[in-house]
C-alpha cells in the first residue's frame, strides 16, 4: 500500500516537473539555445534571465 502511494506521488511530481521544464527539455533535444530563465531564478546569471 505504501509503495503504491509512493509510486503515484512520484509519477505526479515527475509529470509536474516535466510540464514546468518542457521548453528546456525541447531545446536540449533539438539542440537549440536554452530559453532564458525566469527573473526570480537568482542562481542564474542576470544575462541569462528574462527581464520581468
Amino acid at each position: 500500500m505504501k509503495r503504491n502511494i509512493f509510486l503515484v506521488l512520484f509519477a505526479v511530481l515527475l509529470t509536474c516537473c516535466t510540464f514546468v521544464h518542457r521548453h528546456v527539455i525541447r531545446a536540449i533535444i533539438k539542440k537549440e539555445p536554452l530559453p532564458k530563465a525566469p527573473s526570480w531564478h537568482c542562481w542564474v546569471p542576470e544575462k541569462n534571465r528574462r527581464a520581468e
